[in-house]
């Protein structure tokens, strides 16, 4: 069984997650405001280096906590690395936050804005389950 990380791959992958973020909310971003109730002018002044780097450090531990149990679960394919990431992602992620978002005592957000906001990290963790299985150190 191999246990080791493949550390460029999930170095890239950070940068990969990056890029699907910025993606994402190019193609849904105004969808995404019109859900909130907000427009573009409502967020320019909020963005400050401190929520890049956090989205980076973000970035940096779910692609090594995937890694990890990737390679713990013995994981050797791309199908095998993106079902790992699939379960982890519907259970950790999507299953909690949606709980949250309808169930919020402050305001229930429609189930668009649950997939807009879901559905980032989908793709986020598909991608690294599928990259992080197939490309073995």
């Amino acid at each position: 069984m191999n246990r080791k990380i493949n550390h460029l791959a999930v170095w890239i992958l950070v940068v990969v997650h990056q890029f699907i973020g910025w993606g994402w909310y190019a193609i849904f971003g105004e969808k995404w405001l019109n859900l909130h109730a907000r427009t573009m002018t409502d967020i320019e002044r909020t963005h400050n280096v401190g929520a890049y780097v956090f989205a980076i450090v973000t970035a940096i531990i779910v692609n090594y906590t995937l890694a990890w149990l990737i390679s713990r679960l013995n994981a050797t394919t791309a199908v095998a690395g993106l079902r790992v990431a699939l379960v982890c992602w519907f259970a950790f992620l999507f299953v909690e936050h949606a709980a949250i978002a309808v169930f919020s005592a402050f305001e229930t957000n429609p189930w668009p804005l649950i997939l807009i906001d879901m559905g980032r990290p989908l793709v986020a963790f598909g991608i690294s389950g599928l990259v992080l299985g197939a490309w073995r150190k």
